[in-house]
């Protein structure tokens, strides 16, 4: 009985042993799984951060690619305006240049305003006009004719007009003259005791002789400082560069006469061009009215107002770029040029005839009709000759009360070269 309880005890101790061994083996297959779970969640952690890098990636990605995109449609946009505005800025330089105080607005074109897509700066007679430009800073005696021409040149309200230097033989002008003292402009120096300054009386005054001497000096050398007395004085005078405050009356507008004939081509033309040109700057810088008609054979006459405005430059340059050819008719401007005077605005005109001297007697009514404007009107005609005036030189002289003939040819070659 006692060996059976032993056994009993025994197999309890086994079964408690075995049944201990199971407890045991399943509590580590338990920590088993829960390390399993852990892994698991580490896993799909890791997964969802794979999947947000790769969503930033793609939207980094997708960010660059729009900033290229914008990068290269901001570059196809400069380049689109830069090709629509560098022609337009540079001709609208060009055009600065030449006429002296342009303003934009001067070249707006009706209520579309400043258009680069239109007709002016399309022309293709910039390329001339600028070429021009250069030209006339070596062609003085260009200027100094159409800074001649229009009558009313006189006195008149105080304002900013081209300055005149005296020069004998020259039209009668307005020249400053100490002989008229109208005003007092300044300090000078002299020996005029009725102008000095009290600063040099009082070197009498003070009664030594080291002063007294130092004034008689001072005298003998003209060299007291005095009031400086001025006035107005008409003498002949040449209006040249600059302006100044002057007691002048308003210029008269210019019409200007130019033969376009085939005997003109070549470096006539050129000069012929240049005094186009030269006219309408200082009709703009002068404000004054310019009037001109080109002409060749008979019925050959173009008429052109040459005025700094859209349409005035837009036809300004397509003659530019034109050529000469044709006769030489001069009836028929002069007819139309005395019309015009008849209107008041362009009554104190003056007509400016450039030709090579290779033109026809002009008409017998016609001739008398421009006589009896010189003598009723006061009206001069200029006329220059650019070139030889060969068989024409009488009729020339008919047509016109003063002539000048040009001489700067050097000038002209080298700017041609």
């Amino acid at each position: 009985g006692g060996g059976d309880g032993e056994d009993s005890d025994s197999d309890s101790s086994d079964g408690s042993s075995a049944g201990g061994g199971g407890s045991s083996d399943g509590k580590c297959d338990g920590d088993g799984s829960k390390t399993d779970i852990a892994e698991i969640d580490m896993n799909m952690e890791s997964d969802a951060g794979d999947g947000d890098d790769a969503a930033a990636a793609a939207k980094e990605a997708a960010k660059q690619a729009a900033r290229e995109r914008n990068k290269d449609l901001m570059s196809k946009l400069m380049d689109d305006f830069k090709a629509d505005w560098e022609p337009a800025v540079d001709k609208l330089d060009k055009a600065a240049k030449a006429f002296e105080g342009l303003d934009l607005d001067d070249l707006n074109e009706g209520p579309d305003g400043f258009d680069v897509t239109k007709g002016l700066w399309r022309q293709t007679g910039w390329k001339e006009l600028d070429s021009l430009r250069k030209k006339l800073e070596e062609l003085r005696e260009l200027r100094d004719l159409v800074r001649s021409l229009g009558r009313g040149a006189g006195r008149g309200p105080l304002k900013r007009a081209p300055r005149q230097r005296e020069r004998p033989g020259m039209p009668i002008g307005l020249v400053r003259s100490p002989l008229e003292p109208e005003e007092t402009n300044g300090l000078c120096r002299s020996d005029d005791i009725s102008r000095m300054l009290p600063s040099e009386l009082a070197l009498i005054a003070n009664g030594t002789r080291p002063a007294r001497l130092l004034h008689f000096a001072r005298r003998m050398e003209r060299t007291l400082l005095s009031y400086e007395r001025v006035g107005w004085s008409e003498e002949p005078a040449v209006t040249v560069e600059g302006s100044e405050i002057r007691p002048a009356a308003e210029c008269g507008p210019i019409i200007l006469c130019l033969d376009t004939s085939g005997s003109m081509m070549g470096a006539r033309e050129t000069v012929a061009k240049a005094m186009v040109v030269e006219c309408m700057r200082q009709a703009k810088s002068q404000q004054r009215q310019c009037y001109l008609y080109s002409f060749s054979g008979p019925g050959d006459c173009v008429e052109l107002e040459l005025k700094v405005t859209g349409k005035g430059v837009a036809a300004l340059l397509e003659f530019l770029s034109g050529s000469f050819h044709g006769g030489t008719d001069v009836d028929e401007p002069f007819i139309r040029a005395l019309q015009r005077l008849e209107e008041q605005e362009w009554s104190n005109a003056d007509i400016l005839l450039v030709t090579d001297g290779e033109i026809r007697p002009p008409d017998t009514q016609m001739l008398a009709d421009l006589n009896n404007a010189k003598e009723t009107m006061g009206l001069k005609v200029h006329g220059l000759l650019v070139g030889e005036p060969g068989a024409g030189a009488d009729v020339v002289e008919q047509l016109c009360t003063n002539t000048h003939t040009f001489k700067s040819w050097a000038a002209v070659k080298e700017a041609r070269g």
